[in-house]
C-alpha cells in the first residue's frame, strides 16, 4: 500500500535537499504530539550510510515506539541535477508500526515547472503486511500533517 503526499515548497531546490538532510526538521515535523528522542545524538547530517535510531514518545512522555533511522541517497535517473531521492531503509523497531512487514520511505526532491526557486517534495510511503490495511488511514493522516508542517518549515529554510 502506498501513501503519497506532493506539494510545492517556497524555497529552493537545493535548500529543500538540505533540509530533508537535517535531523532538526524531521524532529519538528510531529511536535508537539509526537517528540523523537535520539538513543544517542543525531549525526549533523542524515546522509548515505547515516544509521540511527529514536525513540518516538507521546507529547515527550508516553513511550509509542523506535524507529530505526537508515539513509540513503539514490543517484538521480534522469541524468541531471534534479530530482533527488533519499530512501529510509529503516523501519519501526517496537510499538504498533512494528507490526507492519513493510516499511520504505523515500523523499524526493525536484525542481517546480514553475520557477527554479520552488521545490516540489514529494513524501511517499510503502508499507504492507496483514496490518497494513488497519493502519493506512491512520499512517495516511500522519502524511498529510507531515505535508502541511513541511510546507510551513519550507518558508523559513532560505
Amino acid at each position: 500500500m502506498r501513501i503519497r503526499t506532493e506539494f510545492e515548497a517556497a524555497c529552493p531546490p537545493d535548500v529543500a535537499w538540505r533540509a530533508l538532510h537535517d535531523p532538526s526538521v524531521a524532529a519538528e515535523l510531529y511536535a508537539p504530539f509526537l517528540v523523537m528522542q535520539p538513543e544517542r545524538a543525531f549525526p549533523e547530517a542524515l546522509t548515505t550510510g547515516t544509521e540511527t535510531r529514536a525513540r518516538l514518545r507521546v507529547f515527550g512522555a508516553l513511550p509509542v515506539g523506535a524507529q530505526l533511522i537508515r539513509i540513503t541517497d539514490l543517484p538521480s535517473t534522469a541524468g541531471a541535477d534534479w530530482p533527488r531521492t533519499m530512501r529510509d531503509h529503516g523501519r519501526p523497531l517496537t510499538g504498533p508500526l512494528a507490526l507492519l512487514a513493510e516499511w520504505r520511505h523515500e523523499m524526493t526532491i525536484s525542481r517546480s515547472r514553475a520557477s527554479e526557486h520552488r521545490a516540489v517534495w514529494t513524501d511517499e510511503l510503502h508499507i504492507g503486511g496483514a496490518l497494513a490495511p488497519l493502519f493506512r488511514p491512520v499512517l495516511a493522516l500522519m502524511w498529510r500533517w507531515r505535508g502541511r508542517k513541511l510546507r510551513r518549515l519550507a518558508r523559513n529554510w532560505q
